[in-house]
């Protein structure tokens, strides 16, 4: 009678156990969009606020330097790299305690926890500065035989629309062909350019809500998802590949 109890048993936990897998299986498979999703959200609020306090300390540069943007990059008269977001020290090495922003942005973190890289000229925190035309006049001119020496920094008089035009966003550089590992590699930049000067390979990273697709072939790197950018009033928005246009980067109208 027992024997008998204990077969019927076992057959019934082992259907029950089939069910219970099966029931899991559809359930995971329904959960995890939602899942990535609140995750991907969660992901871009964080850096949403790290963004906004990464503006919050260039107005208090620009309040105690007579309106104007930091300069994205210098030489001091020693020689020494300062970038907006650090001292180069070689080898791809920052001081970020001595960059241009460094004591308006204290000891906070800012930075994006889904970005990845290899270092290049960036501090690793996934953000970017609109050097061409907000941080110099290099992309205005058109003259850029005093690299890395940056003059002619935006003043926020000279702003044709604040709420449109971008200051920082979040970026990678993809396929640098002039590097050791420039076919398919992700490299950490700390500036950006407008579409214009893309060429096909986008520097501004649409990695949230979304992925990237490299295309060794192409050297192309498109992308479904939307990047995270701070315009000159303040302003916080998403946008899509698609919808960047350069006019965003510029200060106001001009031609090349």
């Amino acid at each position: 009678m027992r024997e008998s109890y204990a077969r019927k048993l076992r057959a019934f936990t082992i259907i029950e156990l089939l069910v219970v897998m099966a029931i899991i299986a559809i359930l995971y498979s329904m959960l995890t969009p939602i899942i990535r999703a609140a995750k991907s959200s969660a992901h871009k609020t964080v850096a949403s606020r790290a963004l906004a306090q990464l503006q919050m300390a260039t107005s208090l540069y620009i309040i105690d330097h007579d309106d104007r943007y930091p300069p994205a990059m210098y030489l001091t008269p020693g020689g020494r790299l300062m970038t907006w977001f650090g001292e180069y020290l070689g080898d791809e090495e920052f001081d970020l305690s001595a960059g241009i922003l460094s004591p308006y942005r204290g000891d906070r973190t800012m930075d994006d926890h889904t970005h990845t890289g290899l270092p290049y000229l960036g501090d690793m925190s996934g953000f970017v500065y609109n050097w061409g035309f907000i941080g110099s006049d290099f992309h205005i001119t058109g003259n850029y035989s005093n690299w890395p020496i940056c003059t002619g920094m935006a003043s926020t008089s000279q702003l044709d629309s604040p709420s449109t035009t971008v200051v920082y966003a979040t970026s990678s550089f993809y396929f640098a062909p002039w590097l050791p590992d420039g076919d398919s590699v992700t490299y950490d930049f700390g500036f950006i350019d407008p579409p214009e000067f893309w060429y096909g390979n986008p520097n501004v990273d649409f990695r949230h809500h979304g992925r990237r697709r490299p295309d060794p072939e192409n050297e192309v790197v498109p992308s479904d998802g939307r990047a995270i950018f701070v315009f000159a009033d303040g302003s916080i928005r998403t946008m899509t590949e698609e919808m960047v246009k350069s006019e965003h980067f510029q200060r106001g109208t001009y031609s090349r």
